[in-house]
């Protein structure tokens, strides 16, 4: 099984971390676009289960994302299983479509521009995402996929990361709650 391990933090910009990722010898990867729509299940409330499941539009791209509920730690630990279901789709409403017919419903859009760095960090590549999500902020992500047996070096390893970028407090709330809690009350 897969899990996902990542710490966020809210920043008021990514000056200071791009300076110190780049002290640390992290790499600039990339920056992309990322359109996230979150959907909950027919058969039972996601927002209950502590589960996630979206439909991600990055370029051309789609991929379909399950998020399972959170595991213990100070890190967020989630199983994560990602599918990439359509390259260069002409018409990217169609996924939304099938699965709205098979009785799933819309909860939320996510809007993010995201710039990514890599390194490696004692020993492991470790990825840093900067996130500017539209109406919420700046965050910082850093993150990893782990096998089930390393999760608690792996999330160790982040905390470890999170301090010497200054990064003190972990937002636990994930980018859908957060808009949820914005733009419609707490959820």
């Amino acid at each position: 099984m897969g899990l996902e391990i990542e710490l966020k933090f809210r920043v008021r910009d990514h000056a200071q971390v791009v300076s110190d990722l780049i002290r640390l010898g992290f790499g600039f990867k990339g920056a992309v676009v990322e359109e996230d729509e979150y959907l909950n299940a027919p058969d039972r409330d996601f927002a209950k289960t502590g589960e996630a499941f979206r439909i991600r539009r990055e370029g051309g791209n789609q991929l379909l994302t399950y998020k399972g509920p959170r595991l213990p730690g100070k890190a967020k630990v989630r199983k994560e299983i990602e599918l990439t279901v359509c390259e260069s789709l002409d018409d990217s409403s169609q996924l939304l479509e099938l699965f709205i017919a098979l009785g799933y419903s819309p909860v939320a859009k996510v809007s993010k521009k995201r710039v990514i760095h890599r390194g490696d960090w004692h020993g492991a590549e470790v990825t840093v995402c900067l996130d500017t999500i539209d109406g919420i902020g700046c965050f910082v992500e850093l993150e990893q996929l782990a096998e089930e047996s390393t999760a608690s070096e792996v999330s160790l390893r982040l905390v470890n990361l999170a301090e010497e970028l200054g990064l003190s407090e972990p937002e636990p709330r994930s980018y859908l709650g957060l808009v949820l809690r914005h733009g419609q009350g707490e959820s």
